[in-house]
């Protein structure tokens, strides 16, 4: 009876382990995401990006509301030595200085590239025993539909801002 429940901790020790650095990586990119939305609402201020900042404005506070999911469960799970923004933005492939102007389409692309990263990070192509972990479903879950509902409000931004082909008269 002993061992079992030994094995058991083992096991959820492990299990844990596991979805604290998956939620460790998905925690990274979405700080990072975050605070690329942050600079594109402050790039587009003025009347005739209105429309893209009050987006820009709306996907940096969904993307506010999952760094305090993902750092919650960090916690809940016993990670919470690492629960610092730097740390993390340490660990991203991303963490140069946000600076300069860039054009609204080249915004809504390193925001559409930023989205897949996260995706793919959320995303990993084999299932294990920690993702099978109510937390796990629950956070990742949320990141998922966050990250896929703003992909595509971005991509559609993106379709519109981008310049059409000229067509020569026939």
């Amino acid at each position: 009876m002993l061992d079992s429940t030994l094995d058991t901790v083992v096991v959820d020790v492990t299990a844990s382990r596991k979805t604290v650095a998956v939620l460790d990586d998905l925690l990274a990119y979405s700080i990072r995401l975050r605070d690329t939305y942050k600079n594109a609402r402050w790039q587009t201020s003025g009347i005739q990006f209105h429309h893209l900042h009050l987006m820009f404005d709306s996907h940096y506070k969904g993307q506010l509301r999952l760094v305090d999911v993902l750092m919650d469960r960090i916690r809940v799970l016993d990670g919470a030595d690492r629960v610092f923004a730097g740390d993390f933005l340490q660990d991203t492939r991303f963490s140069y200085a946000l600076r300069g102007r860039q054009a609204p389409v080249r915004l809504l692309r390193d925001l559409l590239d930023a989205h897949e990263q996260v995706l793919g990070a959320a995303r990993p192509t084999g299932r294990n025993d920690a993702q099978n972990d109510l937390s796990w479903d629950f956070a990742v879950g949320q990141v998922v539909l966050t990250n896929e509902l703003q992909s595509s409000s971005v991509n559609e931004q993106l379709v519109s801002h981008e310049p059409k082909p000229r067509t020569s008269p026939k």
